[in-house]
């Protein structure tokens, strides 16, 4: 996929938005803004096991994604409980609103359009937590030695 059709389903991720309302106290700003530089947030563990986020620019000179694969799922509010990603993967909230907390005390609160890599597969992991009646969400797969810091400097 190259980074024209991926900016184009993350635009289409933010047409297809819906809204919620939001009870915690959590980070909440726009990841991806039409006619701004293209940003997402990072999901992340670091060696002694804590979850962290942080928001990463996306240079004008990224290249393309190496997609390995992709799946849409739909999310109704269960039970909540702390969890790893189980790969390496991009993902773009199509609608509803959810609030993800870190291992660090962290809540960050994502919407329609966001884009997240979630690269927490090792250590404590984090909660999601779904704001209303539900949401959808586009995987997109990448390999295992994908380095999204180094892809989101460009080349």
């Amino acid at each position: 996929m190259d980074r024209r059709t991926f900016s184009a389903l993350a635009g289409a991720a933010g047409l297809m938005a819906a809204s919620g309302a939001d009870a915690q106290p959590v980070t909440t700003s726009p990841v991806l803004g039409v006619g701004g530089q293209g940003k997402f947030l990072h999901v992340y563990a670091t060696p002694d096991g804590e979850s962290h986020i942080e928001q990463v620019a996306i240079s004008d000179t990224a290249g393309p994604i190496p997609v390995t694969g992709m799946r849409a799922r739909n999310y109704r509010p269960s039970e909540v409980t702390w969890h790893q990603t189980p790969a390496k993967q991009f993902v773009i909230n199509t609608t509803g609103w959810l609030e993800t907390e870190l291992s660090d005390g962290t809540r960050r609160r994502i919407g329609p359009g966001d884009l997240v890599f979630l690269e927490d597969v090792t250590g404590k992991g984090h909660v999601t937590r779904l704001q209303g009646d539900g949401v959808t969400c586009l995987f997109i797969a990448v390999p295992p030695d994908f380095d999204v810091t180094a892809w989101a400097k460009g080349g």
